[in-house]
């Protein structure tokens, strides 16, 4: 298939900030359409919706009659297919092209369900709205919806994956997507990610099929991200987050010598929140088979259960002593069913009651207001907010914890931040679009995200980005910094505790290498020169805060 000459022509009348390497995407899809599927791996942030949408229009210039899926699998797949669909309209495309958002059937017959399907050019749906209407519209009706699908997109394939203890899988839906097309239905996919996980990439590649091309670009930025990994030292984390760490030590022994096989600290924690604990409790039979590993009798399951049990607890709460408030973390570890296996950790967390932290008042810094159980992370942000905000920037801030973000509104509320909001997951869809909104005209200072929140945002207004937790999901890390690009970055990091690896797999991941900034002459030399250069914003002096 090739471009029409008309195309250029046409995309004229949108309104839409045109790059080059958008266009020269669209010119290398169209030319692999209809014979095969691709996967787009583009950075987050570098409009890859806009491609999918370019895409459409260019297919349809050419076949009036074209039909298109825009599908996503996404915790909040709703959300990012009426962003697609918005995105279309905002930029005209929708004119152009027609669309159904959504079809959830409510309130509508099957038939007039049917009848949408067939009239609408463009479908946004989320994956499991999309399978269940299909299959009940072709068990009831015997009308196939799929039957003239020119191109299925899938956003954030990466999900077209569910990981288990025996590695990569189709997830259940995209399974059902993926067995129609191989009975004859051989529309064509273009599959969105942003993944500079090779293992993940290739998994995806195998699943779409030998006819898939990798479309991939992972050197592609418009814009430069600067990032400062930022290390606090509090010495009762420290102590806490060792003393959990060595607790981890036995159970990971039993599991391995349970399972027959020497396992990582990392692979076996990752088994514990994948269901293993469940799985097991459901073996009745001997030898029975948790994944791809043997249980041999009743007694070397319930030494797991224990062992898998308590991983699990020690692991969650140095998940919340890292990320989340210090009120959540004690709440968890002086709880009636906890408390017993946490006696060790409840007397070393006595130490986050006790100690206070003074923060400034925005107006009047010399104005302190004093805080108990104020997470380190948090009282650093704010000393980073503060700084750039009076250079007149705008701060965006990502925590995967609703406790935390809540937390931090508040706080900064209460000290008299101006112009701070708050999005997660429970925000309305309304107020997400006068947040962003405003945000994007400057009306507002400090937006603070959690995953659910941010997701498939382009957030360019910013200029600071703060990172109060690094996920275990490094992909995630990327997305959040690739959709504020042209940003000042910080992470945010507790030195010696169990952060400090994940540190480094996000380091490696965006190129840059783990040594320290050298003392002496060559250091305030670097200082000079960003001083002479003009930098806007400057970053506080990075390194160890001793508190």
């Amino acid at each position: 298939m090739d471009i029409p000459a008309e195309f250029e022509d046409k995309i004229d009348e949108l309104t839409i900030e045109k790059r080059d390497y958008q266009l020269a995407a669209v010119n290398e899809i169209i030319e692999a359409l209809p014979d095969n599927s691709i996967l787009l791996n583009y950075p987050y942030g570098t409009g890859k919706t806009i491609i999918a949408l370019l895409s459409f229009l260019a297919v349809k210039m050419q076949k009036p009659t074209a039909k298109f899926i825009f599908t996503s699998a996404r915790e909040a797949a709703g959300l990012r297919c009426r962003q697609a669909l918005e995105m279309g309209k905002k930029f005209g495309y929708i004119e152009n092209l027609g669309y159904l958002y959504d079809p959830t059937g409510k309130g509508l017959g099957l038939r007039q369900k049917s009848k949408m399907y067939e009239a609408s050019t463009v479908i946004f749906s989320p994956i499991t709205a999309l399978m269940n209407d299909y299959f009940e519209i072709k068990t009831k009706l015997r009308i196939n919806i799929f039957e003239n699908v020119d191109i299925c997109v899938i956003d954030e394939a990466t999900d077209i994956l569910a990981r288990d203890m025996s590695g990569f899988r189709t997830s259940k839906y995209f399974e059902g997507l993926f067995n129609l097309r191989e009975k004859g239905h051989k529309f064509p996919i273009l599959a969105l990610s942003g993944t500079r996980d090779k293992q993940r990439a290739n998994a995806i590649l195998k699943i779409l099929g030998d006819d898939t091309l990798l479309m991939q670009r992972l050197d592609l930025s418009p814009y430069e991200t600067v990032t400062k990994i930022h290390k606090i030292r509090r010495e009762d984390y420290i102590k806490i987050d060792q003393q959990i760490s060595s607790q981890i030590t036995k159970p990971i022994e039993i599991i391995q010598k349970g399972l027959g096989v020497k396992l990582s600290r990392l692979e076996i924690i990752k088994m514990s929140y994948s269901g293993a604990l469940e799985k097991l409790e459901k073996i009745n039979t001997f030898p029975g088979k948790l994944g791809k590993y043997q249980i041999k009798d009743e007694g070397t399951k319930n030494e797991l259960i224990l062992a898998f049990r308590r991983l699990f607890k020690f692991s969650h709460a140095r998940l919340l002593l890292l990320e989340s408030t210090p009120g959540e973390f004690l709440k968890y570890i002086e709880d009636e069913e906890n408390k017993e296996i946490f006696k060790n950790v409840v007397e070393l967390g006595k130490e986050l009651v006790t100690y206070r932290v003074d923060l400034p008042k925005y107006e009047n810094p010399e104005e302190k207001v004093t805080r108990a159980l104020v997470h380190p992370k948090v009282y650093t942000a704010i000393d980073i907010i503060h700084e750039h905000l009076f250079r007149g920037a705008q701060v965006l801030i990502f925590t995967r914890y609703l406790a935390l973000g809540n937390y931090l509104h508040r706080l900064l509320h209460n000290l008299g931040f101006p112009e701070v909001k708050y999005l997660s997951g429970q925000s309305t869809e309304d107020m997400r679009k006068i947040t962003l909104k405003d945000f994007d005209e400057g009306n507002v200072k400090v937006l603070i995200f959690t995953p659910l929140g941010g997701r498939g945002l382009n957030l360019e207004a910013a200029d600071v980005v703060i990172h109060l937790d690094i996920t275990t999901n490094i992909d995630d890390m990327i997305q959040r910094r690739e959709r504020a690009r042209g940003c000042m970055e910080y992470v945010l990091v507790l030195e010696e505790t169990s952060e400090q690896g994940k540190v480094k797999d996000y380091k490696k991941l965006i190129g840059e290498d783990d040594e320290e900034d050298e003392e002496g002459e060559e250091k305030e030399q670097e200082q000079n020169q960003e001083q002479e250069s003009g930098e806007e914003f400057l970053p506080p002096e990075e390194g160890t805060k001793t508190l």
